[in-house]
């Protein structure tokens, strides 16, 4: 699919008359073609222009095929948020319709979402819808088919192995010749997942005969993709089976190949990684770690800038000199529209977020703290207001952090600790277009939230007053949240154990003058809402607390 192409199809569906009803035809199979070659960054604006256009002509039927299009490859890119929005559009559309076979295909479409997101636990129980919904029909269904197998892989990254057998084996009792002939990379996953799962299980037999019909599909269809997927079920094979070398010796000729295609360089790493550990080498397993990290830094910021160019943001920054000083000068003498594609940065901020924190609302609470405690400092409403929609972006760049290292149970060691560190300069990077006051703050607040005040965090030697203010609010409503409710590899506390350790810490991470602030604040604010700060881990009460804080409170 040529740009030219793309460009005369964007033409056709913006203009109305006969020919756009072919043109959304010839649209479905241009998204599929370009999704299939790992290139959906193309397929967006095509995706989205058709679905407007069969909204237009009230072609019901494909507002809702283009709705799922737009799900899936919004996902593909990265903007994993708005693919779960287009994809839960869709699912209202089919529930309105009453129609189970495309409630489920939908469900299974916000697995894949969630899965993308690295949240497991939840891509397990969409699959888990898409298949009861099924559960009345007898004859073949592939969604029913396809969560199968994507459940199976999503028990195996939740190291559920029982059940990750369980449903791989189920996935090929309901494929068809017809299912296989459709997609059989897809047909070849489902063998890869049953080998893993067996591996681990222990069963080698198994995993043998898995392989052996997942190498066959790779020579009946040849391509990069089937080549690298064989090589890699090949060299687990071989790691289980003792023979590491070969393992290495293989994935090593794998990754150059891999490198040419960048979709397949994700997986490839990791499993060099793992070959490398397992082989006893760990000085190599650090390296390709360092450049699986590297990988998923570029891509996370490449991914950021393309959506927001798609978007509109890109192309107007200026030089960060008097220009920007007069621009956040004059944004100060009256309010001011929020920037364009400030929506695009919140969605990629909650993926980030929803990659640690199951309920993904991690960056909206650090927000309504930040504001909450600007406020109590001092600061004027407005201002307020924005500090605390900038403080929601904090973590955006925790999308260039491997899953595996945010997935870890237990401490970080020292490299996987300097790989996590690294995202303040991932989102830094992503919100370098900082022509607007709001982004240029956001921009401060996630390149210096995790400066301490003593010059010991990160990055070093920024201190003291030299820490931007926003970062430093920031910073103690950051700490806060992830005490009390357990994530970032925090201990979970109830909310006055949590002041009691932002008190402790007071003057060596923190400002001392906003702990003094923000203890207050919570004190107050707790009191009036009748929540007892002692009365051990509740997020029902901490909810309602930041709740509250959220509320407009008659100032804008």
């Amino acid at each position: 699919m040529t740009e030219v192409a793309v460009e005369g199809l964007l033409r056709r569906l913006r203009t109305p008359g006969e020919d756009v009803a072919s043109a959304i035809e010839e649209t479905l199979q241009a998204c599929k073609e370009l999704h299939s070659r790992a290139r959906s960054t193309e397929a967006v604006p095509l995706a989205q222009a058709a679905l407007e256009a069969a909204e237009r002509s009230s072609n019901a039927r494909r507002t809702r095929d283009f709705l799922m299009v737009c799900g899936v490859i919004c996902a593909d890119t990265g903007d994993v948020v708005a693919g779960i929005g287009y994809h839960l559009r869709a699912l209202r559309h089919a529930a309105r319709e009453e129609d189970r076979i495309n409630m489920a295909r939908c469900w299974n479409n916000l697995g894949i979402a969630l899965g993308i997101a690295g949240n497991y636990a939840f891509a397990a129980r969409s699959y888990e819808r898409c298949i009861a919904l099924l559960d009345p029909i007898v004859e073949p269904n592939i969604s029913r088919y396809a969560a199968y197998g994507n459940l199976s892989d999503a028990c195996y990254q939740l190291r559920r192995v029982p059940e990750a057998i369980a449903h791989g084996e189920r996935s090929l009792l309901e494929e068809t010749p017809e299912f296989f002939t459709q997609n059989p990379y897809g047909s070849m996953l489902h063998r890869r997942n049953l080998v893993r799962a067996h591996l681990a299980g222990g069963n080698r037999e198994a995993a043998a005969r898995h392989m052996a019909d997942a190498l066959e599909i790779a020579e009946r269809f040849p391509s990069p993709r089937t080549r690298i997927a064989a090589d890699i079920i090949r060299a687990s094979y071989e790691l289980a089976t003792g023979r590491a070398d070969f393992a290495i010796t293989r994935l090593d000729r794998t990754l150059v190949q891999a490198r040419e295609i960048p979709a397949t360089l994700r997986d490839t790493l990791a499993s060099v990684v793992r070959a490398e550990e397992a082989a006893g080498n760990p000085a190599r397993a650090l390296l390709r770690l360092e450049e699986l990290a590297d990988h998923m830094y570029a891509l996370a910021i490449e991914r950021a800038r393309e959506h927001l160019e798609l978007a509109g943001l890109r192309g107007k920054s200026i030089d960060p000199g008097a220009e920007q000083d007069r621009a956040r000068l004059e944004s100060q003498l009256a309010p001011r529209e929020a920037p364009e594609a400030w929506k695009t940065l919140q969605r990629l901020s909650v993926a980030a977020v929803i990659r640690f924190d199951d309920t993904a609302w991690h960056g909206k609470r650090v927000g309504a703290l930040a504001k909450a405690l600007a406020l109590a400092n001092g600061a004027a409403p407005l201002h307020a207001l924005e500090l605390g929609l900038a403080a929601e972006l904090h973590d955006i760049g925790m999308l260039s952090v491997p899953e595996g290292v945010l997935a870890k149970q237990g401490d970080l060691n020292d490299s996987e600790r300097a790989l996590v560190q690294r995202h303040i300069d991932a989102g830094a990077e992503m919100l370098r277009d900082d022509a607007h006051p709001m982004i240029f703050m956001a921009r401060e607040i996630a390149r210096y939230h995790h400066a301490h005040w003593d010059g010991a965090g990160y990055p070093a030697r920024v201190a003291g007053s030299s820490i931007p203010l926003g970062a430093r609010i920031c910073s103690i409503a950051d700490a806060y949240d992830s005490m009390v409710c357990g994530i970032a590899h925090e201990r979970k506390r109830d909310m006055g154990e949590a002041l009691a350790e932002l008190n402790r810490l007071s003057g060596h991470a923190f400002d001392p003058a906003l702990v003094s602030c923000f203890d207050a604040l919570i004190r107050s604010e707790s009191e009036g809402l009748g929540v007892d700060l002692e009365e051990g881990p509740g997020m029902a009460d901490f909810q309602e607390l930041v709740s509250a804080l959220r509320e407009d409170r008659g100032f804008v």
